[in-house]
């Protein structure tokens, strides 16, 4: 039952906290939620919401992946400063010069960014037949491998105490079975709303179409800022099993 109502507040939390760093961080997220606007503004330009067959059609434009691409990177770099303002102002953790712990941020980046290239870029390398599978093996992988890197990534943003992904799996342990189910529950309704709001957009008129897209921009800021909330949080339940068992292990070792 302990467990149940962490759970669910810490669930209802990952919101709050989203929507307070979306508060603490103005320009950043007014930056974020107008390029993902800016985005939009080109995707109807080259026609993309005019029918199902012209967006497929007009996916891969180059200037929409350019957008596309510098809003992947306002994703894990919007992510980076969502985590510091969190960690410090809800768990008081230490937090090392930006310029450090981007540095030590740079491989989960760029590890996000490949696994993002090869969901995006599949058809330019696999049989058409085989680019679903591999699209659904690669974004099944990162979410089941995500939360074990949540303590990594946490800690990569602020005080650097957990050194690479293998410590921080390890940290996990049993907790996984925790935090995968919150990471589920808490980003699929917003994925699905933002999913919705683009498929759902195709052939409106234009009222109702610019209506969408704007309320859309408005839903990748919260998904960008609740996606770390769910880091931060889990990564506190993790230094909170690990000082449980540090108490334990020196409770029994006190000589009788």
């Amino acid at each position: 039952m302990k467990w149940i109502m962490q759970f669910g507040r810490d669930a209802i939390g990952s919101f709050g906290d989203g929507l307070r760093a979306m508060k603490g961080l103005p320009w950043l997220f007014a930056a974020i939620v107008l390029w993902e606007f800016a985005q939009h503004i080109v995707e109807v330009r080259i026609g993309m919401f005019e029918s199902v067959e012209q967006a497929r059609a007009v996916g891969g434009d180059a200037l929409r992946m350019v957008f596309g691409w510098i809003k992947m990177l306002s994703v894990y770099l919007g992510g980076f400063f969502v985590i510091r303002y969190l960690a410090l102002r809800n768990d008081g953790l230490a937090l090392a010069p930006v310029g450090t712990a981007l540095g030590r941020y740079a491989p989960y980046l760029v590890y996000s960014l490949i696994l993002f290239a090869a969901i995006f870029y599949t058809r330019a390398f696999a049989p058409a037949a085989h680019v679903d599978t591999i699209r659904a093996v690669v974004g099944l992988s990162q979410v089941l491998v995500e939360p074990l890197l949540m303590a990594w990534v946490v800690a990569t943003a602020t005080d650097g105490a957990i050194g690479n992904p293998l410590s921080s799996a390890r940290r996990t342990g049993w907790l996984y079975l925790y935090a995968l189910p919150l990471f589920l529950l808490v980003r699929i309704p917003i994925n699905l709303l933002h999913g919705a709001l683009n498929s759902e957009a195709i052939g409106r008129s234009q009222g109702v179409l610019w209506s969408m897209l704007a309320v859309d921009a408005v839903v990748v800021g919260i998904l960008i800022a609740v996606v770390p909330a769910i880091s931060v949080r889990v990564a506190r339940r993790i230094r909170e099993k690990q000082a449980n068992v540090t108490t334990q292990h020196a409770a029994t070792s006190v000589p009788a």
